[in-house]
């Protein structure tokens, strides 16, 4: 399992690691990296024999509202030129960024 974890220092010898929902966990050290692997044996211990399941509650919309619009502009004759003009706008804004 992959989680997502926040590590800040809030002391000078002092470090700590955090995740959040689902699974809420702290742990601190005084370094980042003992932080990080006191999260990981805590999360260990309290993941062990668990599980995460996704469930589905009817009535609060059991579909993506965006997902009848995926792929109406496939087949558009102009798409690709879309999607490279998209591709150069994002070049140019990259390059004036690294130029900072």
């Amino acid at each position: 399992m992959e989680m997502t974890v926040l590590v800040e220092r809030i002391g000078d010898d002092k470090y700590r690691a955090s995740t959040g929902y689902p699974v809420v966990m702290e742990s601190e050290g005084h370094s980042s990296n003992e932080a990080v692997e006191r999260l990981r044996e805590q999360a260990a211990q309290r993941l062990k024999g668990t599980e995460l399941v996704q469930v589905s509650i009817p009535g609060m919309g059991d579909t993506n509202p965006w997902l009848k619009y995926a792929g109406i502009w496939k087949d558009h004759p102009d798409f690709e030129v879309f999607l490279d003009n998209v591709a150069e706008y994002r070049r140019t804004v990259d390059e004036a960024h690294s130029t900072r």
